[in-house]
């Protein structure tokens, strides 16, 4: 089977440009979704099936996890601008903001990392959820063992339906709690011309006016809790 983890689909979305037809707040669209149709749930991994995952969390005494990333490179963890949001400090990141690598657990095991600075996409807008990518840079290297290394990035284009696999520490069911545990679920991906068809259905059950969508360059995809889009 084809495995195209979510990091493909998110890091691709770095090249969507901004649209510029009236700005708009798109949690309506997710807040009308069958909850059947969200990416919930799954089964949990087995140790070092998915040795890129690293688990962000934030706190001094009580950590608390704020999302999940991807390794790409011995310094630099790939996440969600809006994941980098809640744990920047002016153009700084948070000293208690720690990268875990090489446990299935996001509160325990594995090594931690603090992180030296990051870089979030200049165009994002959490308000569209428009550009929602960042980067986030290590203090140290990551050493590589047999749980922990990066995973390939791949830039080519990938179409409608393609089995996928996606992994974190999200929700076991709709409106459930989150998993202490990493999680796995197969799922299939949805293409552009797709999205463009869900999104106009639900803005016509919803009426309102949803912001363009170019099949061409914006995908749909899920990356951390309670975010995703054309589901």
């Amino acid at each position: 089977m084809k495995v195209a983890f979510l990091l493909v689909a998110v890091l691709a979305a770095c090249n969507a440009f901004p649209i510029e037809e009236p700005e708009q707040d798109m949690s309506i669209f997710f807040e009308h979704v069958d909850p059947n149709a969200r990416i919930v749930g799954g089964t949990q991994a087995a140790r070092g099936a998915h040795p890129h995952m690293v688990s962000i969390t934030n706190g001094a005494t009580m950590r608390h996890l704020v999302c999940g990333g991807s390794v790409i490179s011995r310094r630099t963890v790939l996440t969600a601008a809006h994941c980098i949001v809640p744990i920047r400090v002016g153009n700084n990141v948070h000293p208690n903001a720690r990268a875990t690598v090489g446990s299935n657990r996001w509160d325990s095991g594995g090594q931690r990392y603090s992180f030296q600075r990051f870089v979030m996409h200049p165009n994002y807008n959490a308000n569209i959820i428009k550009n929602d990518i960042g980067v986030l840079h290590t203090s140290a290297n990551i050493v590589w063992n047999n749980f922990v290394s990066a995973i390939v990035i791949n830039y080519e284009w990938i179409g409608d339906r393609m089995n996928s696999r996606v992994a974190g520490w999200g929700r076991t069911r709709a409106g459930g709690a989150v998993s202490a545990n990493l999680l796995q679920l197969d799922t299939q991906t949805i293409d552009g011309n797709r999205c463009v068809r869900d999104v106009a259905a639900v803005a016509a059950s919803v009426n309102i006016i949803a912001p363009a969508v170019d099949p061409s360059i914006e995908l749909c995809t899920f990356h951390s809790r309670n975010h995703g889009n054309c589901h």
